[in-house]
């Protein structure tokens, strides 16, 4: 089905608008919303409900309604029509306290939908929700979180028996963390998500920016399998656990800035995450067993490198990595392991030396005295986020200079080519983008989390992406 925004229409459209349900070959929801709950309507609160009654014979299939609309008239005369009601509540600035209790006060009769729209702020909050969702089964309800924190709910709407999802017209989204209607049907395959889908995905802060989905979710329908990959924005790490639990996820990648922080939630862990001191990967079995981590991030890492340095690195090879976090621990582990000479950059030499410590390698700030180390290195890594989509066009190390003769390695992968990679291929280095680790790393994931080979023709043209 679809929505019309009546409150988005031109005064001289809206006469129309009683034509548009005959027209459009969907069932329409009429929607007049007040710039209170994110609307657009100009006129009064009598001028609104006026146009409502003009629009009550019109056909629609439903009308949204908000909780605090007393207009008895208006809805016999929507409900004589034929047309249902959605009864809504909405909160752009929280998660209020007694979910359960509002979702079953907002219907004003026997046959209309409660609607909570909300916003939450964290992974506690969307906790809340799907708690809430879980308490009202068999309800007939519309129950989503607004915001970066509550895509989940619309991608697993039905799951959560919600009877329906809003989804936005690509680049044009009315309400905040709509996700755009091709990629909810073709890379999330929400039609088909079911009570017995797997659920896998990614957790980060950021993550919306992830293309982690992209990549699963194309090898899980090239596959014909059961389940969703999803982005979860996670800014507890604890407090996610309730919500993993309450999905029933059964593997997640972790990312930026979680790597380090999610170990101490593992029941077992493999020797590579104690020797990298990051976990990017942590799976369960079905039914709740204990969680256990591993890092794919040293695969990933390696892989396109070597395929571009004949299969193995030159003997005393001299490494940059500009960056002292949690993806940099496994890229300095792989080249030490591999026999580089890794020298470790970073703004806080402090951090620097504490990475360079436990690998035995050297350290060094970004100043001009560790700038001055740097020169004639082989190969340059740039693990650090700046650039990354989402956070400033910086480049992390302006006055490092290039001779035109490094491999540049730049783990931001989006957007494709970020001003330190730019400077890089200007200065006529070879560039190695984030893009060919991502989906390296993310194979192996993919193995751990269902048990079969990612395809392998399909990952050919995912690296033709980049």
């Amino acid at each position: 089905m679809a929505e019309l925004r009546a409150d988005y229409l031109d005064p001289g459209e809206v006469a129309a608008a009683t034509a548009m349900p005959s027209r459009a070959g969907v069932p329409l929801i009429l929607t007049l919303r007040r710039p209170a709950e994110g609307g657009r309507f100009p006129g009064s609160e009598r001028d609104r409900i006026a146009l409502l009654e003009r629009l009550a014979s019109g056909g629609f299939a439903w009308v949204d309604l908000e909780e605090d609309l007393d207009a008895p008239n208006l809805v016999a005369r929507f409900v004589n029509a034929g047309t249902r009601i959605i009864r809504s509540m909405h909160d752009f600035t929280g998660t209020p306290d007694h979910l359960v209790e509002r979702l079953r006060r907002l219907p004003r009769g026997a046959s209309e939908v409660p609607k909570l729209a909300v916003t939450p702020k964290g992974v506690s909050d969307l906790s809340r929700i799907l708690a809430a969702a879980r308490a009202s089964p068999g309800t007939e309800k519309i129950i989503l979180g607004m915001g970066p924190y509550g895509v989940t709910t619309r991608i697993l709407a039905t799951r959560l028996g919600s009877l329906l999802s809003y989804a936005a017209v690509p680049g044009a989204a009315v309400a905040p963390g709509q996700v755009d209607v091709r990629t909810l049907a073709e890379e999330y395959r929400f039609g088909a998500i079911g009570k017995g889908t797997a659920v896998y995905g990614v957790i980060g802060n950021p993550i919306l920016h992830s293309r982690s989905p992209f990549i699963h979710n194309r090898g899980i329908a090239a596959l014909g399998l059961d389940a969703v990959y999803l982005p979860f924005q996670v800014d507890d790490v604890d407090a996610f656990w309730e919500v993993a639990d309450e999905l029933g996820v059964t593997g997640l990648s972790v990312t930026v800035p979680h790597k380090q922080a999610v170990i101490r939630r593992l029941s077992a862990r493999d020797a590579l995450v104690d020797a990298v001191g990051a976990c990017n990967t942590v799976c369960r079995r079905v039914g709740g067993e204990p969680w256990t981590g591993t890092n794919t991030d040293v695969e990933g890492f390696l892989a396109p490198l070597l395929d571009v340095t004949g299969g193995k690195l030159r003997v005393g090879l001299k490494a940059v990595v500009i960056g002292a976090g949690g993806a940099s621990r496994a890229v300095v582990y792989g080249l030490a392991r591999q026999g580089a000479r890794v020298l470790v950059l970073n703004r806080s030499r402090e951090r620097a030396q504490e990475l360079a410590q436990v690998f035995g390698v050297q350290a060094a700030g970004l100043d001009p005295a560790g700038l001055k180390l740097a020169a004639g290195a082989d190969l340059i890594v740039q693990t650090t986020p700046a650039g990354m989509e989402g956070q400033p066009p910086e480049d992390p190390a302006p006055g490092l200079a290039f001779t035109g003769s490094e491999i540049v390695y730049e783990l931001v992968y989006e957007p494709p080519v970020t001003p330190f990679a730019a400077r890089a291929a200007a200065a006529g280095c070879r560039i190695i983008g984030g893009w060919a680790m991502l989906v390296a790393q993310a194979m192996r994931q993919f193995e751990l989390f269902t048990g079969r080979p990612y395809p392998e023709e399909l990952a050919k043209e995912l690296l033709k992406v980049d």
